[in-house]
């Protein structure tokens, strides 16, 4: 198992382990976590295009739907959403050598797959493996790659691939391929503004649209596809959000009465989070979705040293320093009052917090 290090690019030779156990594989599934994004979305796409071009049975199978604004990758590679009452569904991931997760550090992440990759590694010995970039990785995987210094798993994926075409002396960077890895790394870097992108990033994105990634083309697929619904839900939650504590903390719950109002999904959700940071004072914003069976889903972002992975791990949940989340198995109105008081103290003394 590699181990998260910081400040540092892996190896050609140290992607040796994985690559082996993924090339002795013949069916090969590769999956991400729920409500997947671009980074996941992007990560997959890439390494199935490869794979198959090397002669694998692979599939895409994810425990959610696709958002439509992802959609487009489907034009390279089949995604399918996995269906646990579907009996075709259950043998294709029971009857896999080889199972990928990608941005993903936790068995639970896989949602309703996890059930039956465990079935699996028991019935016929498929090996799990996981290519990540999160916090505090589980150890649940026959091979794990999780290296916390990397802006993205689209990253990590570019780096592995890199590794694959030394291996095999031939190339593999179709620019189908890059496409896919240019949407992972440019939306987990927030466009290339986030702490982690890194000089390494800005030469992997040149490189990727020297061999074929359409970055204009990509932006505008990715954040000018909002659709009325999306639009009506973003002015409604604008209204709502609160700045509390002197501006430390801003605040924004959506129930699922203002997704019916606005006719919008829980995916239209994603790119409101960014809004709750525009207030230089916040510190800490909380965006928190009443989720249809009653549970609460809660996104975290942070300024400066504000580890909000810490407080998303409180709750089941993890991430970045910067960025993370977490599923509350209750009602809303006991998530935000519960929430709201850890928020306050997390921000007074955070090392209450760590593990």
């Amino acid at each position: 198992m590699i181990l998260p290090v910081q400040g540092r690019t892996l190896k050609n030779d140290e992607w040796t382990p994985l690559i082996d156990l993924m090339l002795e594989g013949e069916q090969i599934v590769l999956t991400t976590h729920e409500n997947s994004d671009g980074d996941g979305l992007g990560s997959e796409v890439a390494l199935a295009l490869v794979l198959k071009a090397l002669g694998k049975e692979v599939s895409i199978l994810n425990p959610t739907h696709v958002p439509p604004n992802y959609r487009f990758l489907m034009d390279s590679f089949q995604i399918t959403h996995f269906d646990p009452s579907s009996e075709e569904a259950v043998a294709e991931v029971t009857l896999a050598d080889v199972l990928v997760l990608l941005d993903a550090n936790l068995h639970d992440r896989m949602g309703s797959l996890w059930p039956h990759v465990e079935f699996a590694r028991e019935l016929g010995g498929m090996k799990v493996l996981c290519i990540d970039h999160h916090l505090e990785p589980e150890d649940f995987a026959d091979m794990m790659v999780c290296e916390n210094y990397a802006s993205s798993a689209g990253e990590l994926v570019y780096d592995l691939l890199r590794a694959l075409r030394e291996r095999l002396r031939q190339e593999v960077f179709t620019p189908a391929v890059a496409e896919a890895l240019y949407v992972a790394i440019m939306t987990d870097t927030g466009s290339f503004r986030f702490p982690k992108t890194s000089p390494y990033v800005y030469r992997i994105a040149g490189d990727l649209v020297e061999r074929g990634a359409d970055a204009a083309l990509v932006y505008d697929r990715i954040y000018n596809s909002l659709t009325p619904p999306a639009l009506k839900l973003l002015g409604l939650a604008l209204t709502s959000i609160s700045i509390l504590d002197d501006g430390d903390i801003s605040w924004l719950f959506i129930s699922q009465e203002m997704l019916r109002l606005t006719g919008s999904k829980l995916f239209d959700t994603d790119l409101i989070v960014s809004y709750l940071l525009s207030v230089p004072s916040v510190r800490l914003a909380v965006l928190m979705v009443e989720m249809k069976d009653g549970r609460t889903k809660a996104s975290f972002r942070s300024r400066g040293s504000v580890w909000v992975n810490q407080l998303a791990k409180k709750y089941g949940g993890g991430g970045h320093m910067n960025a993370a989340g977490c599923l509350f198995p209750f009602s809303s109105d006991k998530a935000q009052k519960v929430l709201l008081d850890d928020v306050r103290l997390f921000l007074k003394n955070p090392e209450s917090f760590s593990s």
